[in-house]
This record gives C-alpha cells, sequence and structure tokens, in this order.
C-alpha cells in the first residue's frame, strides 16, 4: 500500500516538474495532501461525533450537535470553495497520475508550440 501511495505521489511530482517547465503553476496533487481532501476527513470526523454523541463535559444537552453540525457544515463549505475555486486536481490512483503526466506533458508542448510561434511572427 505505502509503495503505490509512493509511486503515485512520486508520478504527481513528476506531472508538476514537467508543468512548472512550461510555466503553470503546480496543479496535481496526491490525495492525501489535498486541502479539500482533508476538509472532508474533518467534516466526516465531526458527522461521526454527532453520530455517536460524543461526550462533552458541559451541562447543556445539546452542545455536541451543535459542535458536529458547525463542523461538518464549515468543513463541508471549505471543501466546496476549495474544489471550485482551487486550481489543483486531486489524483487517486495510478492511472490517474499517469493522465496527470500526460496532461502536463500536452500543457509544455503547447507552452512550447506558442513560444515558437511568438518566435517565428516576431512578436
Amino acid at each position: 500500500m505505502f509503495r503505490i501511495i509512493r509511486e503515485i505521489s512520486n508520478t504527481v511530482k513528476m506531472a508538476n516538474e514537467i508543468a512548472s517547465r512550461a510555466g503553470h503553476e503546480p496543479r496535481w496533487t496526491l490525495f492525501l495532501t489535498n486541502r479539500s481532501f482533508i476538509a472532508q476527513v474533518i467534516a466526516t470526523v465531526f458527522a461521526v461525533a454527532g453520530i455517536f454523541g460524543v461526550f462533552l463535559p458541559v451541562d447543556a444537552g445539546d452542545v455536541v450537535e451543535v459542535i458536529a453540525a458547525v463542523g461538518f457544515l464549515v468543513s463541508q463549505g471549505w471543501a466546496l470553495v476549495e474544489r471550485v475555486r482551487g486550481k489543483t486536481a486531486v489524483v487517486w490512483n495510478r492511472d490517474q497520475a499517469v493522465k496527470a503526466v500526460t496532461e502536463a506533458e500536452a500543457v509544455k508542448n503547447d507552452a512550447l508550440s506558442q513560444a515558437l510561434d511568438r518566435a517565428i511572427r516576431g512578436a
């Protein structure tokens, strides 16, 4: 399992290096290091805490539900904002990592062809 995650992580790094050589920001992230994935995990923790009624040393009976609901909603909102506004793509498996490298190569080649076109046209 760790070997596969390491292999995917190395492929993601390679894709980001290729894209950076073409003048683009890093685009791909491993799911374990992606902020919106982490927000989803936090939201799940709050949801599970609310379901099982985690004990807090406070007298109010509804505190657990309120904290779980607020934590869940904030984490889900954070994940939504990350997904909508984010410029990253999450890589979950080897096939997606290979596609990331292929896309990075295409971006690099596209940037190269644009630079050559500008050079030929004298712009």
